[in-house]
């Protein structure tokens, strides 16, 4: 049976809400006391897809889940740092909001969030100069308007083994030739930046990465 589509994202939010911690698993000892957690997302599609299914799993749990996601496809961590500065230097600027016509300082001041996540863009992910100085930008940002929160960077993951960036004869200097580069050099990058920042790391990409090159599960090219 391969990981299709459908069920990676599921496959990837349970191994985050039970490798991690944070939020509790769908088969949770029952009896406790029910929790809210409030969680910030600020990334992309693939923040997108990997809470996909979050909501139910905590509601599966019997606690209560309140998620703001800010996702702009394609969307890199300058993106975000930049848009939050935009706003500051002049706050009646749509520079700086987003398609909801709120912006990251509004957004992080409306609820007292347990956790804010920030991840980089994908194509991006592998290059660790791309991160600054944007990650503790955003880091400052969200410590000034919602220093209770804490942050997790959250890993994202390796294109597929057959995807066409991999198919290049000659890739440039510094681009991962193959998925396992990729995944080498986006779990060195975000390690790295998670270090600086003093956050904890999500391991979604790790996961993908375990489930994807699983002998039995892995997804296997026609």
């Amino acid at each position: 049976m391969k990981l299709t589509p459908t069920s990676r994202p599921a496959f990837v939010v349970a191994a985050l809400c039970i490798l991690c911690g944070h939020l509790p698993a769908a088969d949770a000892p029952t009896g406790k006391p029910a929790k809210t957690v409030r969680l910030l997302t600020v990334g992309n599609s693939f923040s997108a897809n990997a809470t996909r299914h979050l909501d139910a799993l905590v509601k599966a749990a019997g606690h209560t889940l309140i998620h703001q996601p800010i996702v702009v496809g394609g969307a890199s961590l300058e993106l975000h740092a930049s848009k939050a500065l935009a706003h500051e230097q002049d706050p009646q600027s749509t520079n700086g909001l987003y398609s909801n016509k709120q912006s990251l300082k509004q957004m992080l001041s409306a609820q007292p969030w347990d956790f804010v996540t920030i991840q980089q863009a994908s194509f991006k992910s592998h290059d660790l100069a791309t991160y600054r100085p944007f990650a503790k930008q955003l880091h400052d940002t969200i410590q000034q308007h919602a220093p209770k929160a804490a942050l997790l960077v959250h890993q994202t993951w390796a294109y597929r083994v057959d995807d066409p960036r991999f198919t290049v004869a000659a890739p440039k200097v510094g681009e991962p030739a193959k998925q396992a580069d990729m995944y080498r050099l986006l779990t060195s990058a975000y390690t790295t930046i998670a270090a600086e920042l003093g956050a904890h790391r999500l391991p979604v990409g790790d996961a993908f990465y375990f489930a994807d090159t699983d002998a039995k599960w892995g997804y296997q090219p026609d």
